[in-house]
């Protein structure tokens, strides 16, 4: 009752202060986006005047297209009536969705279904997720989830303003993702040798996969244009931004974790050893550590590579059925970003593992390991 007493707790805590800076970061707007011309409203379906198929447009397709009355219940116009006929998704009466409402340089006025409201959903898996970690984790859990928030607090706060106000991309996301992970390993895992191995060889390997992440995105003649998102980005920000160096930033933040992941483990590796023998000689106690690290490689090697797959699913099966050859769709930069991330990202893995050993062995051998134990379990 006492874990539960505390995640309910720190839940509600967790809730008013993220709605708090979600609200107030909104509400700073930035001087770059077309905030003039796209709005976005809180609506309610009050009524459902007709459902049916119809075709596509330019497609042998076909789409359930429906005419609603929606009431709009937050923003400038609340209280106004909208019909809007769409086929984003199903709608009930009683639904909440997001209108946008567009204005172009014409003066003519759209508005159309953006998505359902879906934040109280969130809000209840969040809390599952929060919860759990409190009961197993215990005062660990406690400290992984405080440094998380913090760490995102620094993210939303530091790192996208600063990015978006025209800072160096690359030198702005390297330091905010070591800053975050400072603040998430001491949190988590106490100011001990443990740690601040764990944290240097996170460190070197960052910096060291930074230089390949520029070489390789340099040598591709990537652009930063591999989908759909970064051109509405680069039109809203009226092409103040680096989108090769935001695609470099972008690759630093995506393996920092699990770099993060794999430090933790092979600092404790070497803790573990010298709890169990406090005799080992150095190069002893790192071969053995070394073996223990080649195992995990492997694993977050295929996890990390099997994520990047996975998220971009959709666009590889699309690809998968055009008659398009092997080759020239390798070729593509929707397909070449992801295969640099993955190299990029898997390299910088490898050096984790005999980097962090190396920097533990020397920090830790011949002390009686502190930090306690780390349980990884695959």
């Amino acid at each position: 009752m006492q874990k539960l007493r505390v995640a309910f707790s720190f839940l509600a805590v967790f809730v008013a202060v993220a709605a708090f800076s979600l609200e107030s970061l909104s509400a700073q707007g930035n001087p770059h986006v077309l905030s003039d011309i796209e709005k976005i409203y809180l609506a309610k379906i009050i009524s459902v005047k007709s459902t049916g198929l119809q075709n596509v447009p330019n497609t042998d397709t076909t789409a359930i297209y429906q005419t609603v009355t929606a009431l709009v219940i937050k923003g400038e116009e609340t209280g106004k009536e909208l019909i809007i006929t769409d086929s984003t998704f199903p709608m009930s009466t009683g639904d909440k969705v997001y209108v946008k409402y567009l204005k172009t340089h014409d003066g003519s006025e759209y508005y159309s279904i953006q998505e359902p409201y879906r934040l109280p959903q969130l809000f209840l898996l969040a809390a599952i997720f929060i919860i759990a970690v409190l009961i197993f984790g215990g005062k660990q859990g406690f400290l992984a989830l405080l440094a998380l928030f913090v760490s995102f607090g620094g993210i939303f706060n530091f790192l996208f303003p600063q990015i978006l106000h025209g800072g160096n991309i690359v030198a702005i996301a390297t330091t905010g993702a070591l800053l975050s992970l400072f603040v998430v390993m001491y949190f988590t895992h106490g100011f001990t040798r443990l740690t601040t191995s764990a944290f240097l060889g996170c460190t070197l390997s960052v910096l060291v996969t930074l230089i390949l992440a520029k070489y390789a995105v340099g040598i591709t003649s990537l652009t930063g244009f591999s989908d759909e998102e970064s051109v509405f980005l680069n039109i809203a920000t009226k092409g103040n931004l680096d989108f090769v160096a935001l695609l470099i930033g972008g690759i630093i933040i995506g393996v920092i974790g699990v770099i993060d992941d794999v430090s933790i483990t092979q600092a404790s590796v070497v803790n573990e050893l010298l709890v169990a023998n406090k005799n080992l000689k150095r190069k002893e106690l790192y071969a053995k550590a070394l073996n223990v690290g080649k195992d995990h490689m492997g694993a977050v090697i295929n996890t990390l590579i099997l994520a990047y797959t996975g998220a971009s699913l959709p666009l590889v099966l699309l690809l998968y059925t055009t008659d398009t050859s092997v080759l020239e769709l390798i070729n593509r930069e929707v397909i070449a970003t992801e295969i640099v991330r993955s190299v990029v990202g898997s390299v910088g893995l490898l050096l984790a593992v005999p980097l962090t050993t190396l920097i533990a062995v020397f920090l830790m051998q011949g002390k009686e390991g502190k930090g306690g134990r780390h349980t990884h379990p695959h």
